[in-house]
């Protein structure tokens, strides 16, 4: 009896790790979740790189990019995409990561947040909503619905977390 009584807590203990799911180590950096796999995959980690381009006589604007016209982190388009994201206990994953498509312009991706024209300068875009969807304490999922395919990123205050849909 005391036998089969061990052997029952190994089966339930191996279901139960089994059961448990990766997560992301790093706070405030979204990982996606490949839901075929069960598997975390990192998104491209990259800095703000600035841009400013005048705009005829007295227009300008300005914003962010990366190098490259595509991003090598490469998500297959579904109905609903699921990102997880660590974040500090109390905080809302919206009010820190905002989700945003790029413009591939020449050889760049390019988030354009400012544009002047004279002396009126509007700052102003367009974000992507998403759900979130608490897992445990801290612990997000970031819920994507129905997005197109293109070249989206993350931003957090230091860095934008890129990757592509196709």
């Amino acid at each position: 009896m005391k036998t089969i009584f061990i052997f029952l807590i190994f089966i339930l203990s191996s279901f139960n790790s089994q059961a448990q799911q990766e997560l992301p180590e790093f706070i405030e950096k979204p990982t996606f979740f490949d839901t075929q796999s069960n598997k975390l995959v990192d998104l491209e980690k990259s800095q703000y790189n600035t841009i400013t381009k005048s705009k005829g006589l007295f227009g300008a604007e300005g914003g962010f990019f990366l190098n490259g016209v595509t991003s090598k982190v490469r998500i297959p388009k579904t109905s609903s995409l699921k990102f997880i994201v660590k974040v500090n206990p109390g905080v809302d994953p919206t009010s820190i990561l905002d989700l945003v498509q790029f413009e591939i312009k020449n050889d760049k991706r390019v988030f354009i947040t400012t544009k002047s024209k004279g002396t009126s300068t509007s700052t102003s875009f367009e974000k992507i909503s998403y759900d979130v969807e608490k897992i445990k304490e801290g612990y997000y999922y970031l819920i994507v619905k129905n997005i197109d395919t293109g070249e989206f990123f993350f931003g957090s205050n230091d860095f934008m977390y890129a990757f592509s849909v196709n």
